[in-house]
């Protein structure tokens, strides 16, 4: 009797062991990234496309089994400066208005240059020249939602 329980530890002991080893291993990998300026970036990106060449990369990426982590920065001895916008360009204004039933190519040319979009009402209809003069100059279209 005392064998058979002896017997049982062991194997107790051994599948146990290769459950653990198996949620250790279901941990993704992570790979610390150290990126302090646009050069280090473009290399980072650089290296992701070459590395995308290998097989299963691209799908160990997607799976969430190898993540990105951002290294923390050094602390250095300047004061730091104050950080910068991640997204810089110009400042957004209010939308154009129209409130027309249909807006035509010459509506849209009628806006100011520096205009990125405008509000129409739900009802208005675009012609298809004033759509595609819109996505020519970079104008999102935005309905009102009453």
């Amino acid at each position: 009797m005392s064998a058979l329980r002896d017997e049982i530890r062991a194997i107790l002991r051994e599948e146990i062991a290769a459950l653990r080893n198996e949620a250790g291993s279901m941990a993704p990998a992570r790979e610390e990234v150290r990126i302090a300026s646009g050069a280090d970036l473009t290399r980072f990106a650089q290296e992701l496309v070459q590395r995308a060449t290998e097989p299963g990369f691209a799908d160990r990426v997607a799976r969430r089994e190898l993540v990105f982590d951002l290294a923390t920065p050094m602390p250095s001895a300047a004061p730091a400066a104050a950080t910068p916008p991640i997204v810089t360009g110009p400042r957004r204004t209010a939308p154009d208005r129209l409130d027309k039933s249909l807006i035509t190519e010459r509506d849209i040319n009628a806006l100011s240059a520096s205009a990125r979009s405008l509000r129409i009402a739900p009802s208005s209809r675009l012609t298809p020249l004033a759509r595609d003069e819109a996505r020519r100059r970079g104008i999102r279209i935005e309905r009102d939602k009453t």
